[in-house]
């Protein structure tokens, strides 16, 4: 995050909202407005480069503790949804504290990091089936993922990513798609319906996977050239990308359920992923304070009925494995 973070303060390009900010404050900054800005692509600095005139309700909010933003306030996910479908026209909102704030034509993004855990426990349930995950990408990192090691050798030069923003920034119009681009984004529309035994967030999101490709599409498209046409290329690596999200979803959200034993079951199978083999007294021994013999044994029984447990024994101990990891 903070690279891009980075970038786009120097850029001077977007109404930056930090860390540790409440939706109540979001929500007055927004009402008063920002100044709007025109940006010159050559400029030296964000305050030689902008031309600041009249005012716009426009922002990214940036929270490198998003746990921390979502819980600070009862109204921040039900905001943030309403926020995100970008209704033309004024926004209202209101609450018994502060009154009435009205928003003219929001456009709001939002950049945040989280532990897993820490973001399932702020996120209730009724809003993962809901809205707000289906307007999120949620993009998981694991101690897999692959680090770049020599950074002697930038990619690219800081200076030149910067007035590639400013320039971007003064585009104006619309996108189209090129005829392949079309047949690829009717067909990938057409399959985006959520299968009935899905899990919640997973449902909910692929309702609106053809609108997240189309969006990172969009940035795909900008950031080669200023045409504003969407080619098959640009769209297929989005719809890639926005499926990895999907396969991403079951993992990040697999806590959330209606059993009473969702947490300590995505809890087991986190254990079961990192040590690879383990017998229930190894499960029972780092997890004691989270569930108890018994439960562990229905926890157990569910995943070895479902078909996601295997089991091996060695000597005299039983030693349980998770099926899924395997599969590719």
């Amino acid at each position: 995050m903070n690279p891009a973070i980075s970038l786009l303060k120097k850029a001077g390009t977007s109404n930056i909202l930090s860390d540790r900010v409440t939706m109540e404050f979001v929500l007055e900054k927004l009402s008063k407005g920002f100044p709007r800005v025109y940006v010159s692509p050559n400029g030296a600095s964000p305050q030689q480069a902008a031309l600041k005139i009249g005012n716009e309700a426009a922002a990214l909010i940036i929270s490198t503790e998003l746990s921390v933003f979502i819980t600070a306030s009862q109204f921040t996910i039900t905001c943030l949804s309403d926020l995100w479908d970008s209704k033309e026209g004024v926004y209202q909102y209101g609450t018994r504290g502060k009154g009435e704030w009205n928003v003219h034509d929001p456009v709001v993004s939002l950049l945040g990091g989280s532990a897993q855990n820490w973001l399932v426990k702020a996120i209730p349930a009724d809003a993962v089936g809901g809205g707000f995950t289906r307007r999120v990408n949620f993009v998981l990192a694991t101690g897999k993922d692959v680090r770049t090691s020599n950074t002697n050798r930038p990619l690219c030069d800081k200076d030149d990513l910067v007035e590639d923003l400013r320039y971007i920034s003064t585009l104006k119009g619309q996108f189209h798609l090129t005829p392949g681009a079309f047949k690829l984004f009717k067909t990938y529309h057409d399959s985006c319906d959520p299968n009935e035994f899905d899990d919640e967030a997973s449902a909910v999101y692929k309702t609106s996977k053809w609108a997240n490709a189309c969006k990172l599409a969009e940035v795909l498209s900008i950031s080669r050239s200023d045409s504003l046409l969407i080619n098959e290329l640009d769209l297929q690596m989005a719809i890639d990308k926005v499926e990895d999200v999907a396969k991403d979803l079951k993992i990040v959200f697999r806590a959330v359920g209606e059993s009473d034993l969702a947490s300590a079951s995505d809890r087991v199978i986190r254990f079961l992923e990192a040590r690879g083999y383990a017998s229930k007294g190894d499960i029972m021994a780092f997890n004691w304070r989270n569930f108890t013999s018994n439960e562990l044994d229905v926890i157990l029984a569910t995943f070895r009925e479902s078909g996601m447990l295997g089991e091996r024994t060695v000597g005299a101990k039983t030693l349980y494995f998770w099926k899924e990891t395997t599969k590719s």
